[in-house]
């Protein structure tokens, strides 16, 4: 199998944009308002990729937070027979490739019908409310938004695995560009540092299931042997959660609460720490207010103490957040070139280590102040200087104490906080 290739927005416009009318050889008539439904969805999907590569580079991986959009990128990338290198790493898929090469317009009708009469997975719910144990003295490593195989990722893993001797990994979901069979494969499954720890989970994200999330339940779960999409592991002094926030997008349906409530009741007085896909707030991005809704009580009884999420591609750690009580930590920088930002690089600097560097931001209305990693990320080839590092986290657990250690993809350590 050839390795799956970029779709940039070249993949796409090929020689140049789709046309007005059919090419002749269209094999069956479209209806024109059906012909201009398909224009209206290319030309937003369109919109999108020109924004994201003006945002970031046409010689990267580029993905938005639009279902249209990251289905066409997995089909085109998944049906190209062929890709030229680019200078940052990867293969450029062709447009023209397999079925684009022929009725285009057959090609994206087809293409839009699967995306509209396609049912997600139903979710899969935990048998019962009892946590898995682990050990008091494990150690764990984290990654975020990872399912490239490229760039800081795959280098990533295999500083994982030359360790080794994690007690959990875990993922904390997407895998891009839609989650497909043929993504989850070569994209985590096949590289996943599986023999570094005694046991994987992988939390959903929103990419898996614009897909659908089939290839997330019914290939990675089994693979990892996780039996469902939200999860508990305990030990001795400390309670992990990891939730499902992606079936039902940036929020948690009422069941899924549900649970989460009465696995806290058996836990005593262990020390939560949550897991998720989407962030509760966020000193960058958007925020979660479904989120923080569904779990108000919680929050409200300042009864979590480290929240580590993803999907905004920054390394973010919060100072302590006055209104609920907990540390946040967003980790989701573990493969997408992301563009360092203006705020950040111009804030002032506070510590400085391994090329890279830790910028200070002041509290806002919606986050606590932060520190966020900054500097040039040395594997997007050409262009360092534009992205921001990639990297994981490790904890380490030793009774009631924890330590959390930010690394590089080749496992140096930046950042390490005893967190209780």
């Amino acid at each position: 199998m050839h390795p799956l290739p970029i779709v940039t927005l070249r993949s796409v416009l090929g020689p140049g944009n789709l046309e007005s009318e059919p090419r002749q050889e269209t094999t069956a008539p479209i209806d024109p308002g059906q012909q201009a439904a398909i224009m209206n969805r290319y030309n937003r999907i369109l919109e999108k990729l020109e924004e994201a590569t003006e945002e970031s580079s046409e010689n990267v991986l580029i993905t938005v937070p639009d279902r249209d959009t990251s289905m066409l990128q997995s089909r085109i990338s998944e049906d190209a027979e062929d890709g030229q290198p680019l200078p940052t790493g990867g293969l450029e898929a062709k447009f023209g490739e397999g079925p684009t090469g022929g009725d285009i317009w057959g090609w994206f009708r087809s293409l839009f019908d699967h995306i509209d009469s396609s049912q997600w997975h139903p979710i899969v719910r935990p048998p019962d409310d009892k946590a898995t144990d682990f050990t008091d003295g494990g150690r764990v490593a984290i990654l975020s938004d990872w399912g490239t195989n490229l760039y800081g990722a795959p280098v990533s893993a295999a500083s994982i695995n030359n360790i080794g001797g994690y007690e959990l990994l875990l993922h904390l979901g997407d895998i891009y560009y839609s989650g497909t069979s043929p993504e989850v494969k070569e994209r985590f499954l096949d590289v996943w540092p599986t023999g570094a720890g005694r046991m994987g989970r992988a939390l959903n994200g929103n990419h898996e299931m614009y897909s659908g999330g089939f290839a997330y339940f019914d290939e990675i779960l089994p693979r990892l042997q996780q039996p469902s999409s939200y999860f508990a592991l305990q030990n001795s002094d400390w309670l992990l959660i990891g939730l499902d926030t992606a079936h039902t997008d940036h929020a948690l349906d009422a069941d899924q609460v549900t649970w989460v409530r009465s696995v806290l009741q058996k836990a005593g007085t262990r020390k939560l720490i949550l897991f998720s896909h989407h962030q509760p707030f966020s000193r960058l991005g958007k925020q979660g207010p479904k989120l923080q809704t569904a779990l108000a009580e919680l929050l409200a009884k300042k009864a979590i103490s480290v929240w580590y999420w993803g999907h905004e591609h920054d390394c973010i750690i919060y100072e302590k957040h006055e209104q609920f009580g907990l540390l946040g930590r967003c980790i989701g920088h573990g493969g997408i070139p992301a563009p360092r930002k203006a705020e950040v690089m111009d804030a002032s600097t506070e510590r400085r280590l391994s090329g890279v560097s830790w910028k200070r931001l002041p509290a806002d209305a919606n986050s606590p102040s932060c520190l966020v990693l900054d500097g040039p990320n040395p594997l997007v080839k050409g262009e360092e200087q534009k992205f921001g590092p990639h990297g994981y986290v490790t904890l380490e657990f030793a009774g009631p104490h924890l330590t959390e250690r930010v690394h590089l993809p080749d496992g140096t350590e930046i950042f390490k906080q005893l967190i209780a």
